[in-house]
């Protein structure tokens, strides 16, 4: 299972899909093992220590990197929304780094380590992101980041993944019933909204557009209407009148979802009985002559058609709830220092 990086400006890789909440931040991972000794100036910006684990240091310059890439809700601290404050959002990220330093030390005891060249290929995966190695290593220089130090975080977090893959997935299981009882449990998840299939004709308005085109615009659509109401075929002519690329053939709009469409066309749209066909219809695109096809209401989908999705899903939910009892075990039994802030 391949890591999730976000690139170039918000370097951060999931340790496994689907769990959020293990994020290992590009550069700014604690403790590396071969982390270079800081400064002898304890007031050299950047080599402060801001927390050790297990006597692992974790350092300024780490946390400062963590803190300008955390874009992500930080649920592995237990916040459900991003903090608001500088220091809430430090003390957050600060938090997943001790976290990430504590899965690692684990994954190291259990004899995890992450295979070569399953890292030189994520390395390349990344890298065929951008343009060339020259504009990767651009973008790398703008988050302070070396190849050495986004390939060592590689390590890391394959090695941890290779502990959860290995260690932890073939424990967790749900059964059929288990996924019955979730699915009865929650009836508004397995709703297909409300949706109408229709067909359009459209005019577009442009910028440099007059009100004398504008006028000449409605008209002719008043005339299409006019038209089909006498019995021609509206697939016909939005064939030959629609300026819609999007559309279908026959100005096939496909289903329209309520609660996802401009409020003003949603109405008229919503509004329709199958076959009838609108007014014209303004928006900020142009005018629009809509023919209702089809009206589905509100259904409930079956649980055979979502078994093996939300089956995916719980064992997911449950992979990423033992992991996380894991690194508060972890936590329990660590040392971890965090100095007093200076005033």
């Amino acid at each position: 299972m391949r890591n999730r990086w976000v690139v170039p400006f918000a370097l951060a890789a999931a340790l496994t899909a689907g769990l959020a909440t293990l994020l290992v931040i590009g550069s700014c991972s604690a403790g590396r093992s071969e982390r270079p000794e800081p400064a002898a100036d304890p007031e050299v910006a950047g080599k402060q220590v801001v927390a050790q684990v297990n006597g692992v240091p974790i350092y300024a310059s780490d946390l400062n990197l963590a803190v300008t890439r955390f874009q992500q809700p930080l649920t592995s601290s237990g916040q459900e929304e991003q903090p608001q404050s500088e220091e809430e959002l430090r003390d957050a990220a600060l938090q997943v780094l001790i976290e990430n330093e504590l899965l690692f030390q684990e994954a190291q005891a259990r004899g995890f380590t992450a295979a070569p060249e399953a890292v030189e290929e994520e390395m390349a995966a990344i890298e065929r992101q951008f343009p060339g190695p020259t504009t990767f290593d651009k973008a790398l220089a703008q988050m302070s980041v070396a190849r050495e130090d986004l390939r060592r975080d590689l390590e890391r977090a394959q090695a941890v993944e290779r502990m959860i893959e290995t260690a932890i997935r073939p424990t967790v299981s749900v059964s059929p019933e288990d996924a019955r009882v979730y699915y009865d449990a929650n009836p508004a998840r397995f709703t297909d909204p409300e949706r109408v299939h229709v067909r359009q004709v459209f005019l577009q308005v442009g910028p440099d557009t007059t009100e004398g085109q504008k006028a000449e615009m409605r008209r002719t659509l008043e005339g299409l209407r006019s038209r089909a109401l006498k019995g021609e075929s509206f697939a016909k002519l939005a064939d030959q009148y629609s300026q819609d690329p999007n559309s279908g053939e026959g100005g096939d709009m496909g289903y329209l979802i309520r609660g996802q469409l401009a409020k003003d066309f949603e109405k008229t749209v919503f509004a329709l009985k199958d076959g009838e066909i609108s007014g014209v219809v303004s928006s900020i695109y142009g005018y629009h002559l809509v023919q209702a096809i089809e009206h589905q209401a509100p259904s409930q989908v079956s649980f055979e058609r979502v078994k093996e999705s939300l089956t995916g899903f719980l064992v997911r939910r449950k992979l990423d709830q033992t992991v996380s009892a894991l690194a508060k075990e972890l936590r329990e039994k660590a040392k971890i220092a965090i100095p007093k802030k200076r005033k």
